[in-house]
């Protein structure tokens, strides 16, 4: 029978048949289109199982402060990472860059062939300058993406100063009693070295990344961010929490291997540690380096915990002495706008006896990973401090001890309004 005849006679049968003939038809036609694209394919390697094939993360830019000259170097490396063999067309970095020039967005995937973000070209620019510390901006930039670029599954890069979970320094956010502490906007589009202008509020980060749906990892290239504090505002925004608890380098992460890390299918937080870890202990020996990941879905149980542990030591905790403890920024060194950076460890190993620190290590190795060199380098110092293992986890903790009540930052009346303080240590 005639092709055509045939094709004709089953188009005018019933239902059961005008779908058989559909299928044939768009099966016949991938094959053709299939057969026609084969010989283009092989300049698109498929991506490697190990990699997530579809991811985007956005890198939350904030450098409209003193870091706007490293910002270039972090771009290069981004741009270098993403041409790792092994990742999927559609894993994607999306960049929101506000520096000295308007806020504006760029894509990099595995195609990129630019260098440098001088030569790369926005894919849109505003109009005018942004609060880019606004949790507005940053609801904003989350929209974009997901309209734009969307994955199943997101990462999300915050990348400024910043201070952990403490009330703003700035004195335009001086009315509020709102803690923040991400992202100096200094709203004059210069690259001003004084660290003063708008700040995000933790919670109100927390609130913007939840309510549109979450991330899998909030990576905070930014100092003194890897707090408890601020791990448990994020508990129901993200899956991981990724930072130091003490300054970063100045170089920042090194985004050549931490691109890759960030788009794993799995074991990406342990991955990302590893990266930064193995930079700072291989390569960028000046520095010395601590980082480590909170995974968030066993903060519920972890505060639980540490609410007993704070009702029972409450007295030990706020009369002992933290003279020798692990401390990542000595309150003081800088006009008292920063409290002290305890490590939670060593305050843990100061209050708790034997048997109460050994129990209280196999709570916290349930949400912490910690990696770390033999020290750590701080700009206020201008030195290398050692690290005691036997102090660290990693991880920060405030306690609300009375030196604290003359601070014009309002140090302990803030910490008791966090979602932290208020569970664990308002008994």
């Amino acid at each position: 029978m005639d092709f055509s005849v045939m094709m004709k006679h089953l188009m005018m049968s019933s239902v059961f048949y005008r779908k058989v003939v559909a299928v044939l038809m768009c099966t016949v036609a991938t094959c053709l289109f299939s057969a026609c694209k084969d010989s283009d394919s092989k300049d698109e390697p498929a991506g490697d199982a190990a990699y997530a094939q579809s991811r985007t993360v956005l890198v939350y830019v904030v450098a409209e402060n003193s870091l706007n000259g490293q910002l270039y170097s972090d771009v290069s490396e981004m741009l270098a990472g993403m041409k790792t063999e092994g990742l999927w067309q559609n894993d994607r970095l999306v960049l929101y860059v506000d520096d000295t020039q308007l806020p504006r967005f760029y894509v990099i995937d595995r195609n990129t062939k630019e260098t440098t973000l001088s030569a790369m070209t926005p894919v849109k620019t505003y109009d005018e300058d942004q609060n880019s510390s606004s949790p507005d901006q940053l609801a904003a930039a989350l929209d974009f993406v997901q309209s734009k670029y969307p994955a199943t599954s997101y990462g999300l890069v915050l990348w400024s100063h910043a201070s952990g979970w403490i009330p703003s320094t700035y004195a335009g956010d001086a009315a509020s009693k709102a803690r923040r502490s991400f992202g100096i906007d200094n709203g004059q589009n210069t690259s001003s070295a004084s660290l003063n202008g708008h700040q995000m509020n933790i919670a109100d980060m927390a609130r913007v990344v939840e309510q549109k749906g979450g991330v899998d990892f909030v990576f905070f290239d930014a100092c003194f961010m890897q707090s408890v504090e601020v791990a448990y505002e994020l508990r129901k925004a993200t899956q991981y929490v990724i930072g130091s608890p003490a300054e970063i380098p100045g170089p920042g992460a090194y985004y050549q291997t931490m691109v890759p890390a960030m788009f794993k299918a799995s074991g990406y937080a342990d991955a990302m540690l590893q990266a930064y870890y193995d930079y700072y202990t291989t390569v960028r020996t000046d520095y010395g380096i601590i980082v480590s990941s909170v995974q968030t879905s066993g903060l519920d149980n972890f505060a639980a915990y540490m609410k007993t542990v704070v009702a029972n030591r409450q007295e030990d905790l706020l009369g002992a002495s933290y003279g020798s403890l692990l401390d990542y920024f000595r309150y003081g060194i800088w006009n008292s706008e920063i409290p002290d950076m305890y490590d939670m460890q060593g305050i843990m190993r100061q209050v708790l006896d034997e048997d109460g620190f050994a129990a209280w290590q196999k709570e916290v190795a349930k949400v912490a990973t910690c990696y770390h060199a033999d020290g750590w380098y701080s700009a206020f110092n201008r030195q290398i401090n050692p690290i005691d293992d036997d102090q660290c986890c990693g991880v920060t903790m405030f306690v609300p001890l009375s030196k604290y009540d003359g601070s014009n930052y309002r140090f302990n009346e803030s910490y008791l309004d966090t979602a932290w303080g208020k569970y664990v240590w308002q008994q």
